[in-house]
């Protein structure tokens, strides 16, 4: 497999842009009107429909669909758009929020998992520990400290990320300081973004959707790999922005968005560091 250019990250990008994919977002309440508008600032469109009655029906007209664990509320729609995006062969990824603290959640998930293939699980580097050993591994929702640094051994958390993928049978993506992506066999190691993502509530959420337009132009390892890119590189550029005005987290939120429907070329050339590991 070649290594993902810059190149290859813009072509991506410019096809969301032409295509204006429909994701089906069913997340959680906190994050909803982010993840809305991160979808739109990106060229996609958005569209959340979380009643188990309508759910498979608004999922055919989709492209993608994204089930975040935040709304447990919504699982049996979850359950429904799941096997029906299935069935029309659409892109689903899988956000299992709060699975690295809740028992709870992890089973869950794992109900979720066993009734739907996604396409793409993605979470904090805790929340994949957490079902790869299906075990508690952090507090609440965010990722324990020592894994947002990837436990200051790489090598060692890509190959958990590779083997969990591979017995899963799906991509993973887990984040962290450097986001970790899989298929099984290869592994993207992702070292764009920024310190202050993790101080704004529903950057992950946020990810999850983006991940969900950029697999439904292709499905791929590649395309997984290059939403985490842009989404770093995005973060990187609303952290310079909000210094350049000295705003605060509020601003940050803000400015996250706006690098996202304000990205160009260039930037992507400048920034973008996405290397193959193995």
């Amino acid at each position: 497999m070649a290594e993902i250019t810059a190149e290859k990250i813009w072509d991506l990008w410019t096809a969301i842009q032409e295509k204006r994919p429909l994701v089906h977002c069913i997340t959680n309440i906190v994050t909803v009107n982010d993840c809305a508008n991160i979808l739109l600032a990106a060229g996609a469109s958005p569209t959340m429909a979380h009643h188990p009655l309508e759910a498979a029906e608004v999922t055919e007209g989709c492209s993608s669909l994204v089930c975040n664990l935040g709304a447990t509320e919504s699982f049996e729609a979850m359950v429904a758009a799941g096997k029906r995006a299935f069935e029309l062969n659409h892109a689903v990824v899988v956000d299992p929020v709060g699975a690295a603290g809740s028992s709870f959640r992890r089973k869950l998930c794992f109900e979720l998992l066993h009734q739907i293939t996604p396409s793409c699980i993605r979470g904090n580097l805790s929340e994949i520990k957490a079902l790869a050993t299906d075990s508690s591994t952090a507090s609440g929702v965010d990722a324990a400290k020592e894994d947002m640094l990837c436990g200051g051994a790489l090598e060692e958390t890509a190959e958990l990320v590779r083997r969990f993928a591979e017995e899963r049978r799906t991509i993973i993506a887990a984040s962290g300081e450097t986001d970790l992506v899989s298929d099984g066999k290869n592994v993207y190691a992702v070292h764009n973004g920024s310190s202050m993502m993790a101080k704004i509530t529903g950057s992950g959420c946020m990810e999850s959707v983006l991940l969900g337009a950029f697999l439904s132009v292709e499905n791929t390892l590649e395309s997984a790999a290059a939403s985490c890119g842009v989404m770093g590189i995005c973060g990187e550029l609303a952290r310079h922005r909000t210094r350049e005005v000295r705003g605060g987290t509020g601003t940050y939120r803000i400015q996250l968005i706006d690098a996202v429907s304000l990205l160009r070329k260039a930037q992507v050339k400048e920034l973008q560091r996405v290397e193959k590991i193995f």
